[in-house]
Formats: C-alpha cells, structure tokens, sequence
C-alpha cells in the first residue's frame, strides 16, 4: 500500500524550482536531501509518471519506468529522473511562515485537549 501513496503524490514545484530529494536515488545518482533546480519537466511515454531533468547526463538509449517497467526510447543525453522523489525547495521565509501557522494550530489543538 506504501508504494500505492507513494505513485499518486503530487509534484509541488515546476521548471525553474529549486528543489530537494526527499529519497535516494535507487542507482545513488542523488541522495535525500541533495538540492538541485528542475531544468525541464516530462511526463514518460507510458504516461505513468512526471519526469524531471536536474542537470545529470546519460548515453542510455532509453529510461525505464518505475511503475510499470517500460522502456521509454530517449532522443536527448538527459537522466530523467523520477519528479516524485522532489519536494520544492522552500525559502527561510516560506520556512518561517509555516514554522508559524503549524505552531498555531499545534497550540490550538492542545488547548482544545486540555
């Protein structure tokens, strides 16, 4: 059920975001919490996934899906990786406005147990 949730998470950045792997790459091309900026983004030919350039080069002739194993033929010397294993990169900003309201419903939620 685990690898279920994990197919039908949601991108959160587009093209031109800095974001951070949330996992290691299974072949150790990129390790969590790596950060990189999406150069490009794709959907696979199968149409299983979103794919995402971060800047890493391959002479694979093809890319093979994660979910259902095809293998997609490649027509550039891009390693598209897997857009699910990124979350977008937030701000210090961003980081403190959440900081902030997570702590306001926290605080709301103890003092609704109490």
């Amino acid at each position: 059920m685990a690898f279920k949730r994990y197919r039908e998470m949601i991108i959160d950045y587009r093209t031109g975001d800095d974001i951070v792997a949330i996992r290691d790459h299974s072949q150790g091309v990129f390790l969590k919490g790596d950060v990189f900026t999406a150069m490009a983004m794709q959907r696979n030919g199968c149409g299983c996934i979103i794919l995402v350039d971060i800047g890493l080069k391959s002479d694979r002739p093809f890319t093979k899906c994660p979910v259902c194993d095809m293998n997609d033929e490649k027509t550039d010397n891009v390693w598209w990786v897997d857009a699910r294993a990124f979350r977008k990169l937030l701000t210090r900003s961003e980081e403190a406005d959440l900081a902030e309201v997570l702590s306001e419903v926290l605080t709301k939620e103890l003092i609704n147990l109490n």
